[in-house]
């Protein structure tokens, strides 16, 4: 065969070979763009998604941010409000405990403090005496004092002036009348106080809060300490002429999403944002395994199956990322909890969102009625309809800017819902209204605090008027002891120089028994201004009551039956037995009095564990356990006028000559003294029922104390330094003393004992010493004396002392105290006790 036998191989095949592997890279080319494509729009999409989630965070905590510094601003503006109008007394304790009552409505604030023009703070909320320093060289007071911050100013954190702990202030101006400034009122909290919620409802651990003041000073850095999470100044200053979410590049190379929520009331600019990497990992992971997945797809086969399974699946990542979108936004507006409504004046078309048909008590998806005002007539209160119609005609004619009304919406579960409604009308040119829309939002708690600050402003005027009628009562008394004194002890002397049966015996007898009647007075009125002392010791609860019980039934009128289920026979707590028993016998007996036709008195203790605090008619009662006692009866209630004076002394509504109005006056004094806490319900033509709270102890009960009896213990010729402003009384006790055995060195003045005592320290064994004197009372000559020789021995005398008379004493290191006017028997029982100590060394 030669040459031209052999045939050239055919053309067609190869440019058949050429066509296909033409067609098959055309169609890998169409596969890579259409996978690119994809991937593109999904990265977009997710970017766009991630900056909507953003703006709704940014915006619900804006939100949320607002409605902490509006209750800031209510609370420094009426704390103000009082400085201004002289309710407040910087400095006293009265205002401290205002201050302190006020900050427990404010939980997420750590102090509220008054300070001068100086910085100085004058009172504050946390016990004790206010912190050494200044705040004057803090923004937020310079702020004040420069007249910047009309409403709330919000300073940068700073060292707090008693532990050091980073603190930010929100303060605002306190002026004088004529404008002065007289210094500032102040909040303080931990500088995440703004943050709120943020890391909980924050998308991921990587995004960022930050708070911007409108003179570009960062107020909160957000949960955590890291700097690099923190924007450029220019990026951040940007953001207030353009908040909206947007991706911005680092001067490092990075690149955030940024979005950005300036708050309503206040001059403040929530900034949140994430790095782009972390937001886009989801789609980077997505992307890599399309990319794989194109990658090996050889065959047109391949290529429409895959190209099949990948629009199927980019679809329902789309959608998914959609509906979790979509969820997000949705949370983001439930959280700011209102409501929108329109309604078109003309056609009568109302239109409610779900959110709006919740708060009208509808199902989400119910059908909205063509009739607008048959919808208000059922789903409104009668009482507010009026109120609402009157605020939406005002506005409709112009009289308002903006309809603005509260009212209570009927529930599906049969309640009321506390809602207030906003908005306003567009109108037409020549003003008729045209299209009212608006907000609304669920205020139930708004109204409810309301409330409980007006409960809380009523127990507060209460307790000064009854602490101001305590005081003098307690200067009355102290007064009538020491007329008292006089009277009983030169009785006890008389009489004992009196010959027995004699008529001046007799006579001198009389004397005595009325002194201790008008003893028997003061003490009632001292239990109520808790100025009298008495013995603190640990007693059993249910054998006091029980005593008391056994009493009353003894002498029960015809027609009143005694009911007592007593369930705490291991309830132990601390103060005097005689007291309680008092307290109980007037409350029995006060109930007995309030059923003149009979009834049935139920006498009920228990023991209640108290988890949250609890508001009751008089004061408030803190967590802990309690020993519960209930006294009810079935009489004729309490009117609502004389609630407010029923702890008062001397107040009563039974008529001259049938009541002193001391009693539950006493029950008032003896629930305070042993820390406890009284609630009242009455309902007029059915009774009352007054409830004692006296906290528990976990220790047991003290023994029995001995009674004192037999001969009285006689001194050895100790000398006693009697001091007392009152010289009768000092002649009396010098006179009671050396009968006694004991030499006494009276004097009428504590400066003149204290430089006598100065003057030789180890010449007197005790001293006997008055309380309320002229110059340094007794508890300042105690301190005094005790400085110069810490074992001194001294007894105490008071015709009242003031709340809080015995634990001030045991602090200042007095042995003894006692009740004046003291009898003789009781005299040489007190200095016996207080020596027995230095006799036994």
């Amino acid at each position: 065969m030669d040459d031209s036998t052999i045939a050239a191989p055919p053309a067609g095949p190869d440019r058949a070979h050429l066509r296909g592997v033409t067609a098959v890279l055309l169609v890998e080319a169409l596969i890579l763009l259409a996978v690119a494509w994809g991937l593109w729009v999904l990265r977009q999409q997710s970017l766009d998604g991630e900056l909507r989630r953003l703006g709704s965070l940014a915006a619900a905590m804006a939100t949320q941010a607002d409605a902490g510094l509006d209750v800031a601003e209510s609370t420094l503006r009426a704390t103000r409000t009082e400085l201004a109008e002289g309710l407040i007394q910087p400095g006293t304790e009265a205002a401290q405990n205002l201050l302190h009552t006020r900050m427990a409505a404010l939980p997420q604030f750590r102090a509220l403090a008054i300070a001068d023009a100086a910085g100085h703070i004058l009172a504050s909320s946390v016990p004790g005496p206010p912190p050494a320093g200044s705040l004057a060289g803090l923004d937020f007071f310079r702020a004040a004092e420069q007249g910047l911050a009309d409403r709330t100013f919000v300073g940068t954190p700073f060292p707090s002036l008693r532990d050091g702990r980073p603190l930010v202030g929100v303060a605002m101006p306190w002026n004088a009348a004529g404008g002065g400034f007289l210094g500032a009122v102040v909040l303080l909290a931990e500088p995440e106080v703004l943050d709120g919620d943020f890391r909980r409802i924050a998308p991921a651990a990587d995004t960022s809060l930050a708070i911007y003041r409108s003179d570009r000073v960062l107020v909160s850095d957000g949960p955590g300490e890291d700097p690099s999470q923190l924007l450029p100044a220019s990026v951040t200053d940007a953001l207030w002429d353009a908040p909206q979410p947007h991706r911005v590049r680092l001067p490092d190379g990075r690149e955030r999403l940024v979005a950005a929520q300036a708050l309503r009331g206040h001059p403040l600019m929530v900034v949140v944002a994430r790095d782009l990497q972390p937001a886009l990992a989801d789609w980077a992971e997505q992307a890599w395994l399309v990319a794989a997945f194109g990658a090996s797809a050889l065959t047109v086969t391949l290529f429409l199956l895959v190209r099949n399974v990948r629009e199927q699946r980019l679809r329902l990542v789309a959608q998914q990322l959609l509906a979790a979108e979509q969820q997000r936004a949705l949370r983001a507006f439930q959280a700011a909890q209102e409501g929108n409504w329109e309604w078109d004046a003309r056609t009568g078309r109302v239109d409610l969102s779900p959110r709006m048909k919740e708060l009208l008590g509808l199902a989400r998806d119910a059908a909205v009625p063509p009739d607008p005002m048959s919808l208000l007539r059922e789903r409104v209160h009668p009482r507010d309809l009026r109120a609402l119609r009157h605020a939406l005609a005002a506005h409709a004619r112009g009289r308002r800017p903006l309809f603005d009304a509260t009212v209570r919406t009927r529930q599906s579960g049969g309640g009321w819902r506390h809602v207030r409604l906003r908005g306003n009308a567009r109108r037409d040119a020549a003003g008729a209204p045209l299209l009212f829309s608006g907000m609304a939002a669920d205020v139930g708690e708004e109204v409810e605090g309301r409330a409980r600050e007006r409960l809380l402003a009523d127990q507060l005027q209460r307790a000064r008027r009854l602490e101001a009628i305590g005081t003098l009562a307690g200067g009355v008394a102290h007064d009538f002891n020491n007329i008292l004194a006089s009277v009983v002890g030169y009785g006890e002397l008389a009489r004992a120089a009196a010959s027995e049966g004699s008529d001046q015996a007799r006579q001198l007898d009389q004397v005595l028994q009325a002194g201790q009647r008008g003893k028997a007075l003061v003490e009632r009125v001292l239990s109520f201004s808790r100025g009298t002392p008495h013995v603190a010791q640990r007693f059993v609860l249910q054998p006091v009551v029980e005593e008391v019980l056994q009493l009353l039934a003894a002498s029960l009128p015809a027609g009143v039956q005694l009911a007592p289920d007593l369930q705490a026979p291991a309830a132990v707590l601390a103060g005097d037995p005689t007291l309680v028993y008092e307290a109980v016998l007037n409350l029995c007996t006060n109930g007995v009095q309030a059923m003149p036709d009979g009834g049935a008195l139920r006498v009920l203790l228990d023991v209640e564990r108290v988890d949250v605090p609890r508001t009751l008619f008089e004061s408030r009662l803190q967590p802990g356990r309690y020993a519960r006692l209930r006294v009810q009866d079935s009489g004729t209630g309490i009117a609502p006028e004389a609630l407010d004076r029923l702890f008062e002394p001397f107040y009563t509504t039974k008529g001259p000559r049938k009541g002193t109005g001391l009693g539950l006056a006493v029950v008032h004094g003896v629930a305070a003294e042993l820390g406890g806490a009284i609630d009242v319900q009455s309902t007029l033509g059915e009774g009352a029922c007054f409830t004692l709270y006296f906290p528990c102890l976990d220790a047991p009960a003290d023994a029995a104390a001995p009674v004192a009896g037999g001969a009285l213990p006689l001194g050895q010729g100790q000398a006693v330094l009697v001091v007392d402003d009152e010289p009768a009384l000092v002649a009396l006790a010098e006179e009671m003393l050396a009968g006694l055995g004991y030499e006494p060195f009276g004097l009428a003045s504590s400066t003149e004992a204290l430089a006598r005592f100065t003057a030789t320290p180890g010449r007197f064994d005790l001293v006997l010493s008055d309380e309320r004197m002229p110059g340094l009372s007794g508890m300042e000559l105690v301190a005094a004396l005790r400085r110069i020789r810490p074992d001194l021995p001294v007894v105490l005398a008071s015709g009242y002392g003031g709340p809080g008379l015995a634990q001030r004493a045991a602090a200042a290191g007095v042995r003894v105290l006692v009740a004046k006017p003291l009898t003789r028997a009781e005299l040489a029982r007190a200095v016996a006790q207080a020596l027995q100590p230095r006799l036994q060394t």
